[in-house]
This record gives C-alpha cells, structure tokens and sequence, in this order.
C-alpha cells in the first residue's frame, strides 16, 4: 500500500510519479546510465523502503559490473552518482523549476530522499513510512575531452545547484587540514575553471580555434570538459559544507584585482586557462602544448628536473585512453596571505582525478606522507606530479609520482 505523507513527507505513489516526470524530462533524454540508476534507486525506494543501497548493488545491477567488482579500484559508482546528482540538480532549475516535489540523492548516501518545496504544497495525511535512512560512506571526490557535454553558463548553474540541493557530510580531519586557507578566508574562494576556444557549432562541427588565422568573431569558448563539471561539483559542495559559497568564473573572465585577493582554485588544462599560466608559475613542472614538439597534437607534462627513475616528459595514452597525467599543486597567490590551489590535467580524466585526489582522506594521506609532514599537519607550499588510470570513461587508482616542496614560499597553513 503506498505510503502516505505527513509534514511535508512524500508518499511513495507521488514519489513514483514524480520520478517518471524526471526521467521523460530532456535533462536525462541522453543519459541512459543516469536514467537506469535513478530508476533502480527509485525501485528501491518504493520497494524496500528504508533499507540502504550498497555500492556493489549498483555495481552490477545498474553499471553491469563483474562480481569481483572491487570499489577501493573502480569509482564508477561514486562517479556516477554524482553525475545524477547534478544531473537532478539541473532539472530542478530548468525543467523542473515549477516542481512541488523535489527528489535529491544526498551526498553521504546511495539513495534517493524525496520532500515538497513548501509546506504548503503538501497532502495533510497520516504517516505510515518512515522517510529512508542514508548509508554513511566515503566521500566520493571523485571522456575525451567531451564536446557539447556543458557550456560554461551551465557550469556555473551547476556548481551553484549542487551546492544548494546536495547536502554533503562532514568533511575528515585530514581534508579539513588541506582545505583550512579557503575554509577560513573571510574572501570567498575563487573556482576558475578552463574552457577551450573553437570555431563553429555543436550543430556545424567544432575545431580548435586557431590564434591569428580565425577571426575572434568566430570563436566560441562556452565549452569544458566533463571533468571540469565533476571537478567544479565536487570542490563546491565541500566549500559548501564549511559555509563558503564559491565564485565560480570562466579563466577569461577572472580580473587581476579578484585573483589577487583572493584563494583562488584553478580548475582544467592550462592550455584553455591562461590566467593559471600568468598567476601562478610552476617550479618543477610545465605543461607542454599540443602545438608543440615533441608529439605535436599531444598534450604533456614536462618534468622540469626530473629525479632518478623519473622521466622528462609524461603523455597522456592515446584513444582508448588507459591512463592521463595531472598536477596538483599548492602555491603562493600574488597577495602573499592568499593561496593558489592547482588542479590540472593533460585532459580532462587528469583534471577529475586531481579534484579526487584532495577530497579524499586516504589519498590525501598518502600526499602527506610524502611530504614528511604528520597527517592533517601544516602542509608547505608543493607541487605534484599524479598518474591516474581510466577504465570506462572513469579516472581510477590515481597515485603519486613525484612530490616537492616549492622553494619560494612558507608553510601553506
């Protein structure tokens, strides 16, 4: 017998039905791994009602997964998860904007909760289902470039969604040591995020704009990555948490005075983002641009005074992509009492992993490690080479190659 509500609480049939509206909606039309998996969360919620959904469950039920599927290797879940968290995020500020029922995935859990915008908009009835109790978990911090995945303008609607309707929890001990410079700042922090040039349309076609040979009428540069997305998602539901509402810009679009004072996150390819390449050299590292030998075409990561057993240059595998490169890398800003976070790949797998790497506490402490400094510790100023497998489209086992402390600047907390 269908549940029914209470103060606000939703009946399952209401919740069904509300679902179905979601999935018919042209935010999922695209996405059948998004519309399988809220429809299994949306089974599940009906069917078992209050019991927790496990992460092997999704695994294979929805993401067709073996069973020795092992989630301390593949992220694919907490990868997808978050997609539909943005994904539902999105919806609800377009589509479903109008909606009296809003349907969330909060962060912490694998498991849609339901609830009416207003009051008001809610059947007086009696209760007799228990809302669903969310499964603590770790948080989850984590294609080709992908053309036509978001627009810039979506981006900022995005980062801005999940930080409102995605309720994260806690942070650790260790995450909340690195992130103490942005969490206490009374400046808000500064997302910066790349978006490449090209000419044309997804309608028409897209290529790379060429400097000096296309006309600047011709460029278009409302495209990023999809993990850019994820990145930006992520680092702003985590800010969130602590209270800090992020500016999220455009790498064009940032102005020397908001670089300066304030901590400002660079997000993306450095070759789309040319205010990181102006605010914040690397000592150690240096990307090297497709338009540049060696590999011309190829995207790479110069490694500037490479140590024994290291290599010179690192790039990226080819299609199908195995693996990718990124930097991550904690720097002083112009103003020296503000920080420059980097998180930068050779494409877009690096970037999502770099954004990985720091939300989660067991990587984190592996950084920490190499730094000689006690976990959740004052960490100093670094840069740091990761490597990050790719399996399905998804950035997995990410780990460290090189680690050094920047030479110009104190401790960064």
């Amino acid at each position: 017998m269908p549940a029914q509500v209470q103060d606000g609480l939703v009946s399952s049939t209401a919740v069904q039905q509300q679902i179905e509206k979601i999935l018919q909606s042209r935010e999922f039309s695209g996405s059948e791994v998004l519309r399988s998996l809220l429809s299994f969360l949306a089974k599940h919620y009906v069917d078992k009602p209050g019991e927790v959904v496990k992460e092997y469950e999704l695994a294979v039920g929805v993401l067709g997964r073996s069973a020795g599927f092992d989630p301390r290797v593949d992220s694919a879940v907490r990868v997808h998860a978050a997609r539909l968290r943005a994904k539902l995020a999105e919806y609800y500020m377009s589509d479903g904007s109008d909606d009296a029922i809003l349907i969330e995935v909060p962060k912490g859990s694998y498991q849609i909760s339901s609830r009416y915008r207003t009051l008001e908009a809610a059947p007086h009835q009696e209760l007799s289902q228990p809302p669903a109790v969310a499964e603590p978990m770790k948080p989850s911090y984590g294609k080709w470039f992908a053309l036509g995945v978001a627009t810039a303008a979506t981006l900022v609607c995005l980062g801005f969604g999940i930080w409102v309707l995605a309720r994260p929890a806690q942070a650790s001990a260790v995450v909340e040591a690195f992130w103490r410079p942005f969490f206490q700042s009374a400046q808000p922090p500064i997302i910066v995020f790349s978006n490449h040039r090209f000419t044309g349309s997804s309608a028409t076609g897209l290529r790379y704009f060429r400097e000096g040979i296309d006309l600047p009428s011709e460029s278009n540069d409302t495209y990023s990555g999809t993990g850019t997305v994820m990145a930006v998602g992520e680092l702003s539901s985590l800010l969130a948490l602590h209270g800090r509402s992020p500016q999220l810009k455009r790498a064009e679009l940032l102005t020397w005075d908001e670089g300066r004072d304030a901590n400002v996150v660079f997000v993306g390819a450095p070759e789309a983002n040319s205010r990181l390449r102006e605010m914040a050299p690397l000592e150690y590292f240096k990307f090297k641009s497709s338009y540049e030998q060696p590999e011309f075409g190829t995207g790479g990561i110069v490694n500037i005074h490479p140590g024994p057993g290291e290599q010179s240059i690192y790039f990226g595998s080819d299609r199908p992509f195995a693996f990718d490169y990124a930097v991550i890398a904690v720097l002083p800003n112009l103003n020296p009492e503000r920080k420059v976070l980097i998180l930068a790949g050779t494409n877009t797998y690096g970037c999502q992993a770099a954004a990985e790497f720091i939300l989660r506490p067991d990587l984190l402490k592996t950084l920490y490690t190499r730094l000689g400094v006690p976990s959740g510790g004052k960490l100093p100023d670094f840069e740091a080479l990761l490597k990050v497998g790719i399996s399905g489209g998804v950035p997995v086992q990410p780990r460290l190659l090189a680690v050094h402390i920047h030479k110009s600047a104190p401790a960064s907390q």
